[in-house]
């Protein structure tokens, strides 16, 4: 579903684009083909294993692989980038071995519960990825991610408030998000890697966020 968001989203705005599938994934050679590969909200085992064989057509089965996520670091490697939103962060920071966690990964719903709500966001503007908006702005959170680290080569862009982080809806735990990291980008190879721990497209409806989306591909393009 967030890939058919992500789409509408590129099409709204007129933003040109590929829709790449496991299979493209799979032949690598990514970086002759692609300066930015954008990874919608989706579970890091659902992008490698995908739906079991037999479950769906076979057309809907089978995931990226290890090979597709061998073409994925070749290709950030190689100079490109790599943008993922909120669930496949998790890809990215496992199988890249990145310097960064997620805070909220295995906490109990009675200890933080989130299900969709606007929360304020604090940026750094001075970073090309948020050079065009406010110091603050608000994001839609819908039991999405927050990010913590110790390592100083992680630039980041955007935290979740230190101060009255609720803008609105339900929150539980806020303790748990505020002043965590946001939205990150970290260096690998010659190219880079964009975290956004939240969806900034949900539903093709969070235009407040959308300039992010913008400013990391133009950031980007080679």
């Amino acid at each position: 579903m967030d890939e058919g968001w992500t789409r509408y989203v590129f099409d709204t705005f007129n933003v040109p684009y590929s829709s790449i599938k496991d299979g493209d994934i799979k032949q690598g050679n990514l970086a002759s083909k692609f300066d930015v590969i954008l990874l919608p909200s989706q579970r890091s085992r659902e992008i490698i294993e995908g739906n079991a064989a037999g479950s769906l057509p076979a057309e809907y089965t089978g995931g990226i692989g290890e090979g597709g996520v061998s073409n994925l670091k070749d290709f950030v490697n190689s100079g490109g980038t790599l943008i993922c939103f909120d669930g496949s962060c998790e890809l990215a920071i496992k199988q890249f071995n990145l310097p960064i966690k997620n805070v909220l990964e295995g906490l109990r719903s009675s200890d933080f519960y989130c299900p969709g709500s606007i929360v304020s966001l604090e940026l750094d503007n001075k970073n090309p990825i948020a050079t065009t908006l406010p110091t603050n702005i608000p994001a839609y959170f819908i039991n999405s991610s927050a990010f913590a680290t110790t390592d100083a080569n992680v630039r980041v862009i955007a935290r979740y408030a230190k101060d009255n982080v609720l803008r609105s809806g339900w929150l539980l735990g806020e303790d748990k998000l505020r002043g965590q990291i946001a939205l990150a980008e970290l260096s690998q190879g010659k190219g880079r890697i964009v975290l956004f721990a939240f969806r900034p497209q949900h539903r093709g409806q969070t235009w407040g966020t959308l300039p992010l989306i913008w400013n990391a591909i133009a950031s980007s393009v080679r």
